[in-house]
């Protein structure tokens, strides 16, 4: 049987946005990632979700506390939420949903 697991975690870091009229300048927020993987059942699990939060925050750790656009060159949570994925995917991960958060009230999601 195939489930969905997920974990939820946490990064904060400063970024401006090229060419925009508000988001320009460098700002911050303290990002919130949620991911979600598929797979079959095994001994009870798909994944320990220890395991699973250590793969996503491997990723993130890159952004903690950094200004973002020294590693994506337009980081909008769009263009970060499909780099996570994309790492995630490296990592041979079935991945079904990431979502990035800037804040309650905005994000951006790739759900398949």
């Amino acid at each position: 049987m195939e489930m969905i697991v997920g974990v939820s975690t946490s990064f904060s870091a400063a970024h401006s946005i090229p060419g925009h009229y508000k988001c320009g300048r460098i700002h911050g927020h303290n990002f919130k990632v949620e991911v979600e993987v598929a797979g079959e059942v095994r001994d009870g699990m798909v994944m320990d979700f220890f395991d699973l939060k250590k793969e996503v925050n491997e990723i993130i750790s890159k952004f903690d506390h950094t200004l973002i656009n020294e590693i994506i060159e337009v980081p909008t949570s769009e263009n970060i939420c499909a780099h996570i994925y994309n790492e995630l995917k490296k990592k041979g991960l079935k991945v079904v949903r990431v979502r990035v958060a800037e804040n309650d009230d905005k994000w951006a999601e790739i759900r398949l």
